[in-house]
């Protein structure tokens, strides 16, 4: 990462200074990509009526995040409670919790992964700046011509 001198940018929060700014738009899909990511999507989904997106979503993109959705979770509805007590910090444990095993975003997924599908791309993350994609993992070095392409820059 650039702040330990190398030359990696993430992405993410530069985007989302474009998109508070009101330069760019964000909209996030769920695109099945390593197999134990639904539980963490529908849990962005849940933490998304409570306004909690961007906080649940740094949490679950943490190595602890990522260590419990790979190495314990792996998309077992019995291990609801333990994500949602892992991400109390960021939503409301009980909401979250709730949402998540209620079902209430099963078929959203589904709709996504078509749309997904449509825009012909599978797996995390994949990233539109306009109609150019860039799937992978990319610095925001790699998006920064493109924005400005569309920016008009």
């Amino acid at each position: 990462m650039a702040q330990d001198g190398g030359s990696y940018i993430p992405p993410i929060p530069e985007m989302k200074k474009l998109v508070d700014a009101g330069k760019a738009a964000y909209v996030w899909l769920y695109a099945n990509g390593h197999g134990n990511g639904e539980l963490g999507a529908k849990a962005l989904y849940c933490a998304h009526e409570q306004g909690k997106f961007w906080a649940v979503h740094d949490l679950l993109m943490s190595a602890e995040g990522y260590a419990l959705m790979n190495n314990d979770v792996k998309n077992d509805m019995s291990k609801v409670g333990k994500l949602a007590a892992f991400l109390k910090g960021a939503a409301d444990q009980t909401k979250l919790q709730s949402c998540l095993e209620s079902g209430k975003y099963d078929s959203q997924l589904t709709a996504d992964e078509s749309v997904a599908e449509q825009f012909g791309f599978s797996g995390t993350p994949s990233f539109f700046v306009n109609t150019e994609n860039l799937t992978g993992a990319h610095s925001f070095k790699d998006f920064q011509p493109l924005v400005e392409k569309y920016s008009g820059k």
